[in-house]
């Protein structure tokens, strides 16, 4: 996914950043086509919605039945972004709601220009679906500052535990990755994912 630098230079090439150095078990997901590059662990299984064989991609991650049908119908949305999505196959056992541990992220024209107007927009944005935010706050992510907005959202039987990550890029973006999950203890492993997010 990244180039080797040629000999001679320790400098990335131009067009790419230097690769984030991954956590033990994880591996990169994302690319130029989605704008932005993050990493998950080894046994969630990606889906790259910039890509016509989604669909086969998406029946090939190990989802089943209604989670599987879920996940295409919820994904069409996120198609014209060119979004990365990824999961954990494993969490529709765990789950009593048979609900999937997943993430999805995209970039798009910048939402705000500075964190507090970025946190006030996702705020209304989280809201207006009737989710209850707990936490909103700026946070360093390599060589910048992103937006942390942690909330919770009921669905149908379910209560979803939300993670969003709000990342300023150098070309007037802002790339959006969004953590859901109805298990409990799972924000140090966001917070690891989301330690991980470059804008490309």
């Amino acid at each position: 996914m990244f180039a080797a630098a040629g000999c001679g230079s320790d400098s990335p090439p131009p067009s790419r950043p230097a690769a984030v150095p991954l956590p033990d078990g994880f591996a990169r997901v994302g690319g130029i086509s989605n704008g932005l590059v993050l990493a998950v662990p080894t046994e969630w299984r990606s889906v790259d919605l910039s890509k016509d064989t989604f669909e086969a991609e998406l029946e090939a991650s190990g989802l089943t039945g209604d989670a599987l049908q879920q996940a295409k119908a919820s994904l069409q949305a996120l198609r014209k972004n060119k979004a990365v999505y990824a999961m954990d196959p494993a969490s529709q056992a765990e789950s009593p709601d048979k609900f999937v541990t997943n993430l999805n992220g995209f970039c798009q024209p910048s939402v705000g220009a500075s964190a507090d107007a970025l946190i006030q927009i996702a705020k209304e944005q989280l809201t207006s679906v009737n989710a209850t935010v707990s936490e909103a706050t700026s946070i360093p992510l390599g060589n910048r500052s992103a937006v942390r907005i942690r909330y919770t959202l009921p669905i149908k039987k379910a209560v979803v535990r939300g993670t969003q990550f709000y990342v300023p890029s150098d070309k007037g973006q802002t790339c959006v990755v969004t953590l859901s999950t109805d298990l409990t203890g799972k924000e140090a492993l966001f917070d690891q994912i989301g330690s991980t997010i470059r804008p490309l």
